[in-house]
């Protein structure tokens, strides 16, 4: 099946080329840890699906790159529970039960990547971070001091998580746990959604140039709209269309103008676009304004925009 029909490609937007210089940058200045905050369904997680699978174009095996994800547990995380939920999301899930097990585990999860890597440094993206707390962090610079002092391998510890992820920092400065700072906290990246026109346009002209099946293959475009393609349509002559109607449907819901479109609210309109909509055009056809706004409420797209906006005024 083709990626757009199983939802599984990842946009190179510009909020996606914007995450990955910063943290590249990161990397090369020796930053031992930073925090990217950012709203629900807005495409953090894909950033760091895409870091993850593509860090070699930018940095070679100069650096070794995991990712892991904090899990929610009623009532707090034990040591245990938090070992074990970072193992299975790094796809090693074990069945050893004590803690200092599990622990180990994990520690040589980031030596076998740290020390494959020519400057002997692991970046480790953490997402859901916002869920960490002060025991939870200091079982973390354990792991952090013991990289090095046993091993000699660094570690970089990139924390991605919900917007009260921001305001961590200041928080344990006013406790006085500059430790916990020192060690994860030193630059802050704010991952923002696609904002504007610019960014719209830039993220569906990737459907035209971008985002092809198979690698060598046609482009998205091409694969839905063979017929109109051919006689030199291309999705982005739409997206001032697609842009106003959903600027309306903003308008019709009530929502405020200028906080941007969620990647998930972005990805599940266009899809529709592409399988419901593009295989009918014809040769100096575009889209019409009619159809769009019924793939608005055909995907219900809004209902993200929806929650975004909710989460932003909490």
């Amino acid at each position: 099946m083709h990626p757009v029909e199983l939802d599984t490609y990842v946009m190179p937007t510009n909020s996606l080329e914007a995450f990955v210089n910063v943290c590249v940058g990161w990397i090369n200045s020796n930053v031992v840890g930073a925090l990217v905050p950012g709203l629900q369904r807005i495409g953090k997680s894909f950033a760091v699906e895409y870091f993850v699978e593509n860090h070699y174009k930018w940095l070679g095996s100069s650096v070794g790159v995991v990712s892991a994800e904090v899990l929610f547990h009623k009532g707090g995380i034990s040591e245990g529970a938090f070992w074990g939920d970072l193992l299975r999301s790094m796809n090693r899930p074990t069945k050893k039960r004590r803690p200092e097990e599990r622990r180990e585990l994990f520690v040589g999860r980031l030596v076998e990547a740290g020390s494959r890597a020519e400057k002997r440094k692991v970046i480790i993206f953490m997402d859901e971070a916002q869920l960490l707390d002060d025991a939870l962090f200091k079982l973390l610079i354990g792991v952090h001091n013991e990289l090095w002092r046993l091993y000699r391998i660094r570690c970089v510890w990139i924390l991605v998580g919900q917007p009260e992820l921001e305001t961590v920092a200041s928080t344990f400065i006013a406790e006085g746990k500059r430790q916990i700072v020192g060690r994860f906290m030193v630059d802050t990246y704010p991952f923002q959604p696609l904002i504007g026109i610019g960014d719209f346009e830039a993220a569906v002209e990737c459907y035209d140039q971008h985002l092809r099946h198979p690698a060598n293959g046609p482009s998205f475009t091409e694969h839905f709209a063979p017929q109109a393609w051919a006689s030199g349509y291309q999705l982005v002559s739409d997206c001032g269309t697609i842009y106003g109607r959903i600027a309306k449907a903003r308008s019709d819901s009530g929502l405020p103008d200028g906080l941007g479109m969620t990647m998930q609210g972005f990805t599940t309109l266009m899809n529709y676009i592409l399988m419901h909509l593009l295989p009918n055009l014809r040769a100096g056809q575009g889209l019409d304004p009619d159809d769009i706004d019924e793939a608005i409420v055909a995907t219900n797209c809004m209902i993200f925009e929806q929650q975004e906006a909710l989460l932003a005024t909490t």
